[in-house]
Order: C-alpha cells, then sequence, then structure tokens
C-alpha cells in the first residue's frame, strides 16, 4: 500500500517544535496580568489623586492676604444667592421662564466645564475657582472636606450671615452645618422630588435669620431624571418645568431689589443620560446673573471663573486656591477696591501655580501680568513646558513598545510569513468588529458619559471585556480561515501540523495584544502612568482604561483561541480534503 503524494504524510513534530506557541501564550497571559495592575493602578490614581496645589495661599507673590474680618476698601457688601440646579443641560434652561427673567435684566453667560464633568468635581469648581487638578476632587468617591477654601468659608469667616439649603452631600464636602449660619440638608432620595422642600427650606432660614449675606442653595432633582431618563426626554423637560416653578417662587421670595442672584448648573447630560465626559451638552452649560454690580451683557467664562465673579460682587475676598478670574464683562463695576483684590489674589495664585510646576525658574524675569486675561494663558504655557519635559524623557518607553511588538511581528513571520498574514488579517478583523459594537451598536464614545451612573460601571467594564473576548475569538477564526486560503493544499492537524494551527491562535492574539500595547505606549508617552501634578486628557485617558480592559480580558481569548484555530484546521472542508487525498490508495 502506498499513498499519492510522500510529501502530505503526516510528519512527527519535536518538543522543540512547541516552543513558539508556548511562548505565544507565555506572552498574551504575561501582558493580560500586566495590563490589570495598570488598570488598577493608574485607575487609582485618579481617584486618589493628591493635588500638590491645595497649600498655594499666592503669599510670596502678591503679599499676604489681609484678614477676611477686614472690609476690602470701599466695596458694597451685597446680599448674594447663588443657587446650583445639578444636571440642568444649557437649552433646557432656555426653556425657564426664572432663568430666562435673570437673563433679560442680567448677564448670559455661557461657560466651558472642566474635565471630568462629575457632580462633585464641579460642585468643587463653583464653591472654590479651583479645577480638579487644584482641588483634588477628581471623582464622585471623593471623600470630603475639600482641601481648599469655598465661598462659604469666606463668608462665613468675613462675618456674613449665611444660610445653605441642599442635599447632605454639602455637609459632606464644605462642612455646611460648621460654617454657615444656618443650614438645612436633606437625603437625596432616588425618584423623590425634593426641589420643593429645599426651597422651602432655604426661604424659611433666611426669614429665621433676618435676611442672609449668602445663600447658596443646590437643586438636586434635575439631575436625578436626567440619569433615569435622559437629557432628551420627556420626563426630563416635566421635572426642569417643575424645578422652573420652584426657582421662580425662591427668587420672588428672596428678591428685595438689593439682591445679586446667581443661577447655573455643574454640568449637563447627554440625551440618552450620563455626564462626566466632553459631550457639548455635558461641559457647554451657563451662568445667569442678574442684580446690583450685574452688567446687562451675553459673553463666554470657564466654571472656575463664577467663584471670583461672585466673590466681587459680594465685596468678598475670593477663595485663596481658586485659578479662575473674575468675569470682568458680567461686572456693572468693580465695587470699590474688590476686583483689584481679586486681580492681585488670581495673579499670586498663577505664579505660585507656576512656580509648583516649573520650579523656581518657571518665575525668573516675569515682572509684570498685564491683564487677568493673561493668566489662563501662562498657567497653559508652563504646563506645556514641562509636559515637553517630560515626554522627552518617556519617548524611549514608546520606541521599545515599537521594537518590541517589530521583533514579535518578526519572529512570527520568519516561523510563517503565512501565518503572520493571517494573524494580522485577525487583528484587522478585531478592531472592526470591536468598535463597531463600541460606537455602532451601543453608541459609546470614548467619555466617562458612557456608563451614566458609577453604579453602572462594572457591568460597563464587564461588557466590554466579554465583547472583547467575543472579538478575540472571531478573530482567530478568520485568522484560521485565511491562513488555509493562503495555501493551495493546506495541511490540517489530521495531517501532523496541530502545532501550526495551535500556534496560529497564539499568534493572532499576540498581534491584536501588540496593536493594543502601542496605543497604551502612546498614552503612557505622553501622560505617564502616574498622577502627581497634572490630571490627563480624560477622552484619552478612557481610552487608555479600555486599551487595558481589553489587553486584560484577551488573556481568555489567549487561552481559548488556539483551540478555534485547531478547530478550523481539523474540520475545514480543504484541510479534510487533503488529508483524504495523502492516505487515498495509488
Amino acid at each position: 500500500m502506498s499513498t499519492r503524494r510522500a510529501n502530505l504524510r503526516p510528519k512527527p513534530r519535536s518538543i522543540l517544535g512547541w516552543i513558539l506557541p508556548i511562548l505565544a501564550l507565555a506572552a498574551s497571559l504575561g501582558l493580560s496580568y500586566g495590563a490589570y495592575n495598570l488598570a488598577s493602578y493608574s485607575w487609582d490614581q485618579v481617584v486618589s489623586y493628591q493635588s500638590p496645589y491645595t497649600t498655594m495661599s499666592g503669599a510670596d507673590f502678591s503679599g499676604v492676604r489681609p484678614a477676611l474680618t477686614d472690609p476690602i476698601p470701599d466695596a458694597a457688601p451685597r446680599r448674594v444667592v447663588v443657587v446650583l440646579i445639578d444636571g440642568l443641560r444649557d437649552d433646557a434652561s432656555r426653556t425657564m421662564a426664572s432663568i430666562s427673567g435673570l437673563r433679560a435684566r442680567g448677564a448670559d453667560v455661557h461657560l466651558t466645564v472642566p474635565q471630568p464633568s462629575l457632580s462633585y468635581p464641579t460642585w468643587t469648581t463653583i464653591m472654590t475657582g479651583a479645577p480638579q487638578q487644584i482641588s483634588g476632587v477628581t471623582t464622585n468617591w471623593f471623600e470630603g472636606p475639600v482641601k481648599v477654601e469655598t465661598l462659604l468659608d469666606v463668608a462665613a469667616g468675613s462675618g456674613r450671615t449665611v444660610v445653605v439649603s441642599g442635599p447632605v452631600d454639602l455637609d459632606e464636602m464644605f462642612s455646611a452645618s460648621e460654617v454657615a449660619t444656618a443650614s438645612a440638608t436633606i437625603e437625596w432620595p432616588e425618584g423623590e422630588y425634593v426641589s420643593d422642600q429645599i426651597v422651602d427650606n432655604a426661604l424659611a432660614l433666611d426669614a429665621e435669620v433676618g435676611g442672609a449675606d449668602f445663600l447658596f442653595v443646590l437643586l438636586p432633582d434635575v439631575d436625578n431624571t436626567g440619569h433615569d431618563f435622559g437629557g432628551a426626554s420627556p420626563e426630563y423637560a416635566e421635572v426642569v418645568g417643575k424645578v422652573d416653578a420652584d426657582l421662580t417662587r425662591l427668587i420672588e421670595g428672596l428678591d428685595d431689589g438689593a439682591t445679586t442672584f446667581v443661577v447655573l448648573p455643574d454640568h449637563g447630560h447627554i440625551d440618552t443620560g450620563g455626564h462626566g465626559g466632553w459631550e457639548d451638552p455635558v461641559i457647554h452649560t451657563f451662568a445667569a446673573l442678574a442684580g446690583p454690580g450685574v452688567a446687562q451683557t451675553e459673553t463666554e467664562a470657564d466654571l472656575e471663573d463664577i467663584a471670583p465673579t461672585v466673590a466681587v460682587l459680594a465685596g468678598l475676598q475670593a477663595p485663596q486656591q481658586g485659578v479662575g478670574t473674575a468675569i470682568d464683562a458680567v461686572l456693572a463695576d468693580e465695587n470699590g477696591s474688590a476686583r483689584d483684590a481679586e486681580f492681585v489674589r488670581s495673579a499670586g495664585i498663577t505664579l505660585s501655580y507656576i512656580r509648583k510646576v516649573l520650579g523656581d525658574d518657571g518665575v525668573r524675569g516675569l515682572e509684570s501680568i498685564a491683564s487677568p486675561d493673561d493668566l489662563a494663558g501662562m498657567r497653559s504655557d508652563a504646563d506645556a513646558e514641562r509636559l515637553a519635559d517630560e515626554r522627552e524623557s518617556r519617548f524611549a518607553l514608546f520606541a521599545g513598545a515599537i521594537f518590541a511588538v517589530l521583533v514579535a511581528a518578526a519572529i512570527i513571520g520568519v516561523a510563517s510569513w503565512r501565518a503572520l498574514v493571517a494573524a494580522l488579517a485577525g487583528t484587522a478583523v478585531y478592531a472592526a468588529l470591536y468598535n463597531a459594537l463600541f460606537f455602532g451598536l451601543h453608541r459609546f464614545a470614548w467619555s466617562l458619559s458612557a456608563f451614566n451612573e458609577e453604579t453602572a460601571i462594572d457591568a460597563f467594564f464587564n461588557g466590554r471585556m466579554l465583547e472583547t473576548a467575543i472579538a478575540g475569538l472571531v478573530a482567530c477564526i478568520v485568522a484560521a480561515l485565511v491562513y488555509a486560503a493562503l495555501r493551495r493544499q493546506p495541511r490540517g492537524p489530521q495531517s501532523g501540523y496541530a502545532v501550526e494551527w495551535l500556534a496560529l491562535g497564539g499568534a493572532t492574539v499576540l498581534m491584536v495584544q501588540a496593536s493594543l500595547v502601542l496605543q497604551v505606549a502612546y498614552f503612557l508617552w505622553q501622560w505617564g502612568a502616574a498622577v502627581t501634578w497634572i490630571l490627563p486628557d480624560f477622552q484619552a485617558a478612557f481610552k487608555y482604561d479600555l486599551d487595558l480592559i481589553q489587553l486584560t480580558a484577551l488573556g481568555a481569548t489567549a487561552l481559548l483561541g488556539p483551540v478555534l484555530t485547531w478547530l478550523v484546521g481539523r474540520l475545514h472542508p480543504r484541510t479534510r480534503r487533503t488529508a483524504a487525498e495523502a492516505i487515498t490508495p495509488a
């Protein structure tokens, strides 16, 4: 008995033949384990960020701030009411008669919210003038009180009567009941409307203290509804209408002709519900101001500019660590020396910030600051200079990652150019499928808004891990099909080529992981893993987390993928026909 083609006989494989598939599996599992640990570390770096800026005072550059009890020369101590409507979109605010009335007789400010656009961080920015990088409040997991000075601290320290009404979170974040003259904080129950009660409490406390000098009111219901139903839903519009009625009641109850009102949200909501990211309805919000000291105007500003603007209007010193500056277009007058005092403070803080970022060399040669408009640019330039230096020092990491990926591809290619081509085809299919699910099916973006609420984070990331595993397995199947198509007479595991088919699965997973390693390495080149002085771009950071999640999940694919490529090789019609031909009698 003989065979028709001797070259199709099964050929034995030595132990050495298993080296490549075993190395590929070990490399994939190592990458998976490393990515898991790096993802945990990077997430914790943001959540537990320790700001180096919370003790800045600006005293080295602008002198020690006068005692809060010392009145600002010639400044009128105006009564100011600040109302924060959590989660109110700009477009929804323009349907509200209460806010439209304020805009009609005062200022309409288009605000930009810093990242991440979560409630605790943005509340803090409003109350302090300090964005997340300065305050250290980066997520809603922050455990207060905040470590930077607030408007409540300044008002109370200046001897003003202060009233606070809102959810209990105000106690946890700003020690409201300890700082305020009178306060009423209530639980924030799911599905229950409480803004009417909060307004009732504010009006009652104001009457109790005989007219407070500074009132802070936080209305939470719009945000709750945004999370539950979305920012474009009828339910959201309905609650906005109810809040409009309660806000009208608050304004009418407090407006004595000598009261200045400041109404704004902390962030908006995407249409389907959620915030935290960079979407236009989330970060482009508003402030409506009206009353003594407010000009009739429409202008643009940043959220961190609200606290110093409120301070000038009230005739107060601004919170020390705020890097924002008063919005000059909003001010009808400088309120005595209040605007000058604010400029001196903000200039001193900016110079202190530059020294923190660049060291003493960063402030040498800076003899004068022409205007408040220069301050943000000076800080941005300092950030860019330090980042450029750090990126230069980290470039070797990125170059090393590129080299490692090329070496891995070369090893696969030397062993079998067909396997490399098939693995790259599988990698392309993986990227197409994963992104089709992420952007197409789910309509997600690289944004914290994607998972709507903090309680949904685990489910969100678990879902991405499952889809990663599925896309990885599909990639292995495609690679096996391409590999078979590249030979005129493909030989399957049954013909003695089991090792090759198993190795193909490992090579495919490794190439998918390599494509993600390059993206992770690019982020690390740009921002580094440790968060010590600057927060990363959160759109890039979210993508980085997702890349690490994919690398982690692909560890499971590395175990199952070789089995799938082996099965395709075993069951493919062409390999079965080749095997049959090999044993056909001559």
